[in-house]
Formats: C-alpha cells, structure tokens, sequence
C-alpha cells in the first residue's frame, strides 16, 4: 500500500516548523541534505581520483590550478587572450586559501565540497529570519540546491565559482558588519561577474530596515534611506572601490588583467551564438526561481514600487548581459542568485501567500536535469557515477 504523499510531506513541514527554530537543528538538517545531494550527484571528480582516470584535459587543468597555487601572482601570458586559462589570472582568492593552507587542485575542490553544507546552514538560516517561516525556509534553499547553484559545489570541479557563490552569500547574512566587506572581496577576487549581484545587498538591508510602502515615497527620501543612510551600500562601495585599486596594483607590479577586446571572448550577446541551446543554459543556472524574479518584477511596478522595481530590475539585466556576454552562460547567470532573496522578503512584506508555489519550485528543480554550457551542451547527471562501479 502506497503512503499518503500528502500526509507525510504536511508531518514533515511540521518537523521542520518545530526544530528549525534551533541553530543546531538547522545545521545537523543541512549536513544530512549535503550527504544525500553528494550522493544524488556524486564528485566526477572524486571517482577520477579514485580510478586514476584522467583525460589530458584534465591533467591540464591540474597543473594550471597547481601552478597558480604555487605562485597565485604570476601572470599567464603564454595563452592567448580568449583562452579561459587567460581570464583566471585575477580570480585569485581559491589559489591563495590553497597556497595557506597547503592544498593543491584536488585538495581545493574537496574544501569546496565542504563549504555546501555550510552554504544550506546560512542559507535556510537567512531565510528563516526573513519569513518566519521553517518549511519555506528549507524548501526555498532545496529550490536553489538543484538549480545550478547547488550544482557547482559538486560538478563545478577546478573552476571553484562556489567559492564566489559562498562568499555572496555570506556577504549577504553578514551586511550589517565589516565582515560583509572581506566577503565581498573574496566573492570579487574568485570571479569579476560577482560585482553585479552585490549590489543586491544594500537593497535587501533596506528593505530589512524600512517597509517597502516607504519606497514610493519621493526619490530625495528613497535615496536617503535606501542609499546615502544605508551603511551597507557604503560597505559595498568600499568593497568595489578596494577591489578596483588592488587590480590596479597588480596590473603594475605584476602584469596581472583581465584580456580585454575582440579576441578575448567577452562580447555582449556572445551567447546567442549557440542558438537552442542558450535556454538550456539560461534554465539551469536558476531554474524555476526564474519566475519568482520575474513575477516580483511585475508587481513591483504594478504596485507603483517604482524606485525598488527599477533597482531589482537594473540587477538583473546586468547579471543577464553579463551572463550572455561569455560562454559559460549558466555559470555567470547563476551569480545573480541573491535576487530569490530579495523576493522572499518582499513576500513577506506585502504579505503574499507563496508557500505552494515554493513547494511547487522545489520539486520542478529537483526532478529536471541541469545543464552548463561552455562551448558544449553538457547536462548534469543524477546517479552518473553508478556506471562506473
């Protein structure tokens, strides 16, 4: 005899209504989803190591990693400007954590594998705070958890943008404090397209302090709140402004850039490029939460919240051109994941019942499959591991 779907999905929001409240329960609950998502999706990279399987590629990519490790300032001007390898020369927070605590390319993915259960503890701990609301809370990160931002701490092996995404995230739950600003940093120096996304955190901090009903009031006072007497958007600022001088710095002393130009692979609507597979790509890195962004977009401007819709909206778009303007579309778009947050606290603001429609989300993440796309189509694969044993 079948269980009662629907009695055991209402008991086990009740568990979480009853135990999440409690900073432990929250994290021995985000441990257990991190083993079973290892599991769901187990390391390619781990059963390489343990195969000894190693295409040339991927040797490649070892010695790269291990090369920077060992000398993070050292520019690699032996590739050519639209290599990938050429755009990593400033991505340099992974290789300087492995440079001091002694850990090489492989060594630095299993820290990354790591940081997940970390990243479900902050997350649903953030949310919890936010709607009041355990069940949301957990199912709402699970939403995120098999989009691509989920993914990437276990597929995204030697690129390490789940230190970024981590960093962001941190930098999100810590915005009240000068820790925002040394994640902030972190997130900036593993990937450049993490600049955009931030400015999603001053935003948050406001409408944390003020109510959205305040936003319609006139641009001197929006700009005064949300802005000049927001102290996170200064923290975010500095952020940009320390992380700008220090390129300059290593762009002196060091030669270390960013390749710039027509051959270097950025260009805006480089993407389309690759015609029906661009959706694939787009889906993934967020999935469903695509249409929370979206709705919320839609009623904020319906609800005449122009100054909030305007500056939500602005984040996104840049995140999309971004996005769109390299290969690795699903990568770079996944970085624009801080705006699920501001949507749960606007919902919760103007009041909005979403709860359904989250456990609708979840599970439509859960059960499609992710993709990335980088010069290829390559699909994320549930249980791909089991083949090889």
């Amino acid at each position: 005899m079948l269980p009662n779907i629907h009695a055991v999905f209402i008991e086990f929001n009740q568990y979480l209504t009853t135990h999440l409240q409690k900073k432990h329960w929250v994290f021995v609950l985000s441990f257990l989803v991190f083993l079973l998502f290892s599991v769901i999706y187990f390391p390619e990279i781990v059963r390489k190591r343990i195969h000894n399987d190693w295409t040339h590629n991927d040797q490649l990519m070892q010695q790269f990693v291990n090369n920077k490790i060992e000398n993070p300032l050292k520019p690699t001007l032996n590739f050519a400007p639209g290599e990938h390898y050429r755009k990593r020369d400033l991505r340099i927070t992974p290789y300087i954590i492995a440079n001091v605590f002694h850990l090489n390319a492989l060594r630095l993915f299993y820290l990354q594998l790591l940081l997940l259960p970390l990243f479900l503890f902050f997350s649903v701990s953030l949310l919890v705070q936010i709607t009041k609301s355990p069940p949301i809370s957990f199912w709402a990160t699970v939403a995120l958890l098999f989009s691509y931002v989920g993914n990437s701490f276990n597929y995204d092996t030697l690129f390490y943008d789940s230190y970024a995404y981590f960093a962001l995230l941190m930098a999100l739950y810590f915005s009240g404090n000068l820790f925002c600003v040394f994640f902030l940093l972190l997130s900036y120096f593993v990937d450049e397209r993490s600049l955009v996304p931030s400015m999603i955190i001053p935003l948050f901090v406001g409408l944390t302090k003020y109510s959205i009903e305040t936003t319609k009031e006139n641009f001197k006072t929006f700009f005064q709140k949300m802005i000049w007497q927001n102290r996170s958007f200064w923290m975010v600022f500095v952020s940009m402004l320390v992380y700008v001088l220090v390129r300059v710095i290593f762009y002196i002393n060091y030669h270390l850039n960013t390749p710039v130009g027509a051959n270097s692979g950025v260009t805006i609507g480089l993407a389309f490029k690759y015609g029906t597979k661009l959706p694939y790509a787009i889906y993934s890195s967020l999935k469903l939460n695509f249409l929370l962004i979206f709705c919320t977009c839609f009623y904020l401007f319906r609800k005449q919240y122009y100054f909030v819709g305007l500056w939500f909206l602005a984040v996104f778009l840049m995140s999309f051109l971004v996005g769109t303007a390299v290969e690795d579309v699903t990568r770079s778009l996944a970085y624009s994941y801080l705006l699920v947050y501001i949507v749960y606290l606007i919902s919760i603001q103007i009041k909005e019942n979403i709860s359904n429609f989250i456990y609708f989300i979840a599970f439509v993440n859960i059960f499609t499959p992710t993709f990335t796309l980088l010069l290829n189509l390559y699909k994320v694969e549930a249980f791909s591991w089991l083949i090889h044993f």
